[in-house]
């Protein structure tokens, strides 16, 4: 069900309706707190935080949605972090703080060993080196 209803937000998504798609990722993440399914919490924070236009909410979705995986506890998220840490050092290097987006990168470069060799696990790795590339002194 829950899947269901992450294909039909993203479908808004892609359609241009995100705010038909927030709307939905919100319920489901009410129903994830009400029923403390974190793993959903992770899930449906992650997808919402690019569902949202604003830096500053992808900042606070993306937070919450790590907070919900580190919180899970099992080996059923770790497979998320290199995304959620890559995630948080983007949204962190546009909002012009460099310094915690560099922490998020080496988090997720740390990480990176979850990632399978397929075309989301290389678009994350681009997406970590991109974030350090740009992080790094110079």
């Amino acid at each position: 069900m829950m899947l269901e209803k992450i294909d039909h937000a993203q479908s808004q998504v892609l359609n241009g309706d995100q705010e038909g798609a927030q709307r939905l990722y919100l319920e489901m993440w009410n129903e994830a707190l009400r029923t403390e399914d974190l793993y959903q919490a992770c899930v449906v924070a992650h997808f919402m935080a690019h569902a949202c236009t604003e830096p500053g909410e992808q900042l606070l979705w993306h937070q919450r949605a790590l907070k919900a995986a580190e919180a899970v506890g099992d080996e059923s998220v770790q497979g998320f972090f290199p995304s959620l840490y890559a995630n948080l050092g983007e949204v962190c290097l546009r909002l012009g703080d460099r310094e915690q987006a560099r922490v998020y990168a080496t988090r997720a470069q740390g990480a990176a060993h979850f990632l399978q060799d397929d075309g989301y696990g290389r678009m994350i790795a681009s997406l970590i080196e991109r974030v350090l590339n740009a992080t790094a002194e110079k």
